[in-house]
């Protein structure tokens, strides 16, 4: 194969996975056997292929917001627990749950450029009495993009309820962005995170 037509080949392979496939066999001098050259750059052409598909997957908006709102899903119903999630499992599957999925959609999609790739469920998760349920976070920065919280609320005289909100980054965490408050009822809740006592 002539040098001008294999160093076409590495420019134009590089620049469609830009630069993360790079052709080392192309460009090495081997025996000219023109077969095993041809299947070579098929094989090339086949690994390009599969690369970019790998690529956009990876990076597809619709698949990073799948992937929290499953993280999400299932970190609440561990911070609500066995002795809470029942009780109130039909008002966070109804109301809660797809208020916490738009929320999480809206940050995807006004996250800028392709950088919304690093979003990521935050690892410290909140356990025990404290609001914190999951944030999350740029995994590039360290920093927090949106906290999701639920507090046990006890007004006079009304019994027992829990308030999901959410804290932005875009007004530094200051409002509360309430999703729902569900009632709990005048008996005292569980902690959160409480498994069945059987």
């Amino acid at each position: 194969m002539p040098n001008w037509i294999k160093k076409s080949l590495v420019v134009l392979i590089s620049i469609i996975t830009f630069g993360m496939v790079t052709p080392n066999d192309l460009l090495a001098d081997q025996p000219k056997d023109d077969s095993n050259q041809s299947n070579k750059s098929v094989s090339s052409i086949e690994t390009v292929q599969q690369s970019e598909t790998q690529i956009k997957t990876i990076t597809s908006k619709e698949e990073v917001i799948q992937e929290l709102i499953e993280e999400a899903d299932v970190l609440t119903q561990i911070k609500l627990g066995d002795r809470i999630l029942p009780r109130i499992e039909n008002e966070f599957q109804t109301i809660i749950l797809p208020k916490m999925e738009q929320a999480i959609q809206e940050v995807v999609v006004a996250y800028p450029n392709a950088q919304y790739q690093h979003l990521i469920i935050s690892p410290s998760i909140g356990k025990g009495d404290g609001e914190r349920i999951f944030n999350i976070m740029d995994e590039k920065t360290g920093e927090d993009v949106i906290r999701f919280h639920v507090r046990r609320d006890q007004p006079p005289l009304e019994g027992y309820s829990f308030n999901f909100h959410y804290h932005s980054h875009h007004d530094g965490f200051e409002s509360h962005h309430t999703l729902a408050t569900v009632y709990w009822g005048k008996d005292t809740p569980a902690k959160f995170g409480s498994k069945m006592v059987h």
